[in-house]
């Protein structure tokens, strides 16, 4: 079986999943239209950033032509496929726009697997989400969503694609018919991050006695809840002098394991209800992770060792952790467990492949 994921690399899921379908004898690539701030590079790059709009076209068609043949599974993220580059939204020009995805139909003529990955606000029903919970990944964020955009994405995804994925619990409401597969990481990696920057005699680091560093990371502070993050911040500090807050953001992808290794905790976002990569990130490296976790996913998730905490209660949670340094190791241990069992990129890789061998018979 041959796999090629594309067009848009988003939190690199693309190479990460690519590469967990090669762990189990896959030949499996990864194509990205432009290589993005973070500096994730996949096998295959197209960069239509430095092309006119015209020129994107021929070279989306180029790239098709050039590689329909070659696999066997094309697996589209973030409402991308050869005819569109998926950025947010439509980046690759309104003639591109209006080509988006008028590429499947031929795909599945010529007998080939189509799957749709959606990964957040390309699809996130924004009326619903405010409509029937408290908080949701829109409660605070500027909306920068397409409705229109996003129906014609389900409607292409409902019509032409043999199997719809998502990657984090909330959008379960948005994606009718979607399964939602496991945001992968290279557990590896990290995890030697961990072993090469260990924190300094740990037990003594409760704000106090020693320094205790919380991380936050905001790929969008209006979804991530970052104000309530630094307004806790500011309340904690005149209790732990030692405390810090480290705001991680613009870093290059190749930098994080460093960064975050050097870190005693990690607040991940307040409003969305499910963990999401920084969190499984934060996780590998056995840090204490804290995010907010609606009720309903935490039942069918028994032992996950993320904190919950939403804006309203941040400053208590953070509190009892800060002073507990035994508790974050725990945690931390139990992460570590809990990320390698679900998230690595191998065994990731082990379900998506037996999905896809269900849709090839």
């Amino acid at each position: 079986m041959r796999v090629l994921h594309g067009t848009y690399e988003i939190a690199g899921q693309g190479m990460v999943l690519a590469e967990g379908l090669r762990a189990h004898g896959v030949l499996a690539d990864s194509l990205a239209y432009r290589v993005d701030w973070d500096g994730r590079v996949p096998r295959i790059v197209v960069d239509l950033d430095r092309l006119d709009p015209v020129s994107r076209v021929g070279a989306m068609l180029a790239t098709r032509r050039r590689l329909e043949s070659q696999y066997d599974v094309f697996h589209f993220h973030f409402g991308s496929s050869f005819f569109g580059s998926g950025a947010p939204y439509g980046g690759s020009g309104l003639l591109a726009r209006l080509l988006a995805r008028r590429d499947v139909p031929a795909l599945k003529k010529a007998g080939k697997t189509v799957v749709y990955h959606f990964h957040g606000c390309e699809v996130r029903n924004r009326t619903h989400m405010l409509a029937h919970h408290a908080r949701a990944a829109c409660t605070e964020c500027l909306p920068f969503c397409d409705p229109g955009r996003q129906k014609a994405l389900l409607a292409d995804a409902s019509r032409h694609a043999d199997r719809v994925f998502f990657s984090t619990r909330d959008l379960a409401e948005s994606v009718p018919n979607g399964r939602e597969l496991p945001l992968a990481i290279e557990s590896a990696r990290w995890e030697e991050a961990a072993r090469a920057h260990p924190l300094p005699d740990p037990s003594r680091r409760d704000g106090v006695d020693g320094p205790v560093v919380i991380a936050h990371a905001p790929t969008s502070r209006w979804i991530k809840g970052t104000r309530h993050v630094e307004a806790a911040f500011e309340r904690l500090r005149g209790e732990f002098p030692l405390l810090e807050l480290r705001l991680i953001e613009k870093l290059p992808w190749a930098e994080m394991p460093r960064v975050l290794a050097s870190c005693d905790l990690l607040v991940d976002q307040l409003f969305m209800g499910w963990y999401g990569l920084l969190a499984i990130e934060g996780m590998s490296l056995g840090k204490a992770v804290v995010c907010h976790l609606r009720e309903d996913f935490l039942a069918s998730a028994p032992g996950c060792p993320v904190v919950d905490a939403t804006s309203d209660n941040l400053v208590e949670v953070l509190r009892a952790l800060i002073r507990d340094p035994a508790r974050r190791m725990a945690l931390g241990a139990a992460g570590q467990a809990w990320a390698r069992a679900r998230h690595d990129q191998a065994e990731v890789g082990r379900t998506l492949l037996a999905h896809y061998e269900e849709l090839r018979k």
